[in-house]
Order: C-alpha cells, then sequence, then structure tokens
C-alpha cells in the first residue's frame, strides 16, 4: 500500500508542509508505504495543447513530470497539499494537474485510487480551492477522501485546523453508503480499510495567532 504526498508549495518547511509531513508520518506509523515530492525543486513545464497524449496515452513533454507520472500510477492514494494563492491552488500545483491531462488515455488510469486534500490559507480562499479538487477527483472516477483545511498567516505560526480527520470518516462515508449507487467500479479491496485508517492527521486543534496582515504562503 503506497501513498504519494504532492506538496504544491515552494516555500520548504512551511505550514503546508507542516501539515502533509503530520499525514505522512501517521500513515507511515500505520505501516503504509509513502513518498512525498516538493513540486518546488522540479522542473514542470505547462501543457503545450499538443492533445498528442489522446491518440498515444503519453505525454511528449520530457521533464520532471515523468518522475510524478510514475509516482502517481504506483501510489494507492494521492495526498495534494497546497496554500491558497488568490483563491486558488498555487501555479505549479495546476501545472501538474493540466499536465495529468495524458493519464486520461487510453482510460482514466487514476480511477479507483483514494484522492486527498490538504489546503492552507490565511483566511479565505480553501473552499474554492477545494472545489476545483473535488472536480478534478470526479473527473478522474477517485475516491474523494475530504479536505483538512488550515488557516495561518505566517510562516511557522500554529495553525488552525478546520478539521481533524474527514479522510478517515468521509472515505468510509463513500465504502458504506456511496459505492452502492455506483455500477461500474469494481469491488473495493480489503487493503483499502488500512489506507482509510491511514488518511487522519493530528487529533488536537491548535487555535491560531490572529494577525490584521492576511498573507500567502
Amino acid at each position: 500500500m503506497k501513498i504519494l504526498g504532492i506538496l504544491g508549495s515552494s516555500r520548504r518547511g512551511g505550514n503546508t508542509e507542516v501539515l502533509l509531513d503530520i499525514a505522512l508520518k501517521e500513515a507511515e506509523a500505520k505501516g503504509i508505504e509513502v513518498s512525498k515530492i516538493p513540486l518546488g525543486s522540479k522542473s514542470i513545464a505547462p501543457c503545450n495543447g499538443c492533445l498528442k497524449c489522446m491518440t498515444t496515452g503519453e505525454c511528449v513533454i520530457e521533464d520532471d513530470m515523468q518522475e510524478i507520472y510514475q509516482g502517481m500510477l504506483e501510489a494507492d492514494g494521492i495526498l495534494w497539499s497546497t496554500p491558497v494563492y488568490f483563491w486558488g491552488m498555487t501555479g505549479q500545483t495546476k501545472t501538474v494537474i493540466d499536465r495529468t491531462y495524458a493519464l486520461s488515455f487510453p482510460e482514466l488510469k487514476l480511477a479507483n485510487k483514494v484522492g486527498g486534500l490538504i489546503v492552507v490559507a490565511a483566511s479565505r480562499g480553501c473552499m474554492s480551492t477545494a472545489n476545483l479538487f473535488h472536480m478534478y477527483f470526479r473527473y478522474n472516477s477517485m475516491f474523494f477522501a475530504e479536505t483538512v483545511s488550515g488557516y495561518a498567516s505566517q510562516k511557522g505560526e500554529r495553525i488552525f485546523l478546520r478539521s481533524k480527520s474527514l479522510f478517515c470518516l468521509h472515505l468510509r462515508r463513500v465504502f458504506t453508503e456511496q459505492r452502492p449507487r455506483l455500477q461500474k467500479l469494481p469491488a473495493i479491496p480489503h487493503e483499502f480499510q488500512r489506507l482509510v485508517a491511514s488518511l487522519g492527521i493530528a487529533d488536537t486543534y491548535i487555535m491560531p495567532r490572529h494577525s490584521p496582515h492576511a498573507r500567502i504562503f
């Protein structure tokens, strides 16, 4: 069982990476194999719109995205994490999202994987960012484990978490309530139960220090 964490922030050691590391540490403690890709250290070109992937099933651009493709295909769960930049994900994250269009052919290669999300904002934008990911997960026929949102105004500031373990709770709800209404999905493998258990994060809420200045991070 593997979980891939994708860090969409270029600020290493910042609040987004802090929460991602907590989640991956919890998964690793339960025996899950974890890995992390920091997008800020990768060279990833934007999609050039050539559409060759629609016939070949592969992206023609040779860069660090090839490593990310491999990690996503090998993972059972993909945990995205991004700060909020102007009510949306970071540019690096959106570039990777766009480039995964190549994984849609000749079939949805991310189908039936579990998608999770950590979003961190100074004061607003978590919902609009999460909505984009929600549509992305649905397009790829992935199981969507609910968003965990963090709020803080400065790097290293104590973070207020909107929810502590919605990954686990929502994913169980997908299995028990939603899946019986989905006709084309295969039976959920037993190993997914371990994945569900791994997707919770810290049990404590940490109240933020209030700041009059909203900063993105």
